[in-house]
């Protein structure tokens, strides 16, 4: 970030989030992730994890179903919602409207210069513990 205004931020598509990182090139990225993320309407997640992180949600459009730990908690703008470091989650909007939130990492899940991304399928959990218990 040159200057202190920056009014061209990203939007990336990771799986079916679209997101502008408002921490990245800043002198806090490595410390805090923030970033606002849209889904659109009848979309869900993988089903995933962030060992290191912890998250909190910030709903600010929209509805939404966040899983986590496989138990559903309906969301909408004005909620927020923590998810601890290690516990599966995933996102799913219903067929009429999509939603909006702020997620806020501690540590940041996703690090532009160390090319660190701290998320893990549950796909990917199961595989390495079958591959432990050879």
């Amino acid at each position: 970030m040159k200057s202190r205004i920056d009014n061209d931020v990203e939007i990336e598509l990771h799986d079916v989030f679209y997101v502008q990182q408002i921490t990245r090139d800043t002198p806090i990225e490595e410390a805090v992730g923030a970033d606002l993320v849209t889904m659109k309407p009848d979309q869900a997640s993988q089903t995933h994890r962030h060992n290191l992180s912890e998250t909190v949600l910030f709903f600010t459009e929209g509805k939404a179903t966040v899983f986590v730990n496989d138990q559903p908690h309906a969301v909408k703008a004005g909620d927020r919602l923590l998810i601890h470091k290690t516990e599966f989650h995933s996102v799913s909007t219903g067929a009429d409207i999509g939603c909006a939130f702020l997620s806020v990492q501690t540590p940041p899940i996703l690090t532009k210069s160390t090319g660190f991304r701290d998320l893990e399928t549950r796909e990917e959990a199961e595989a390495a513990a079958t591959r432990t218990n050879r």
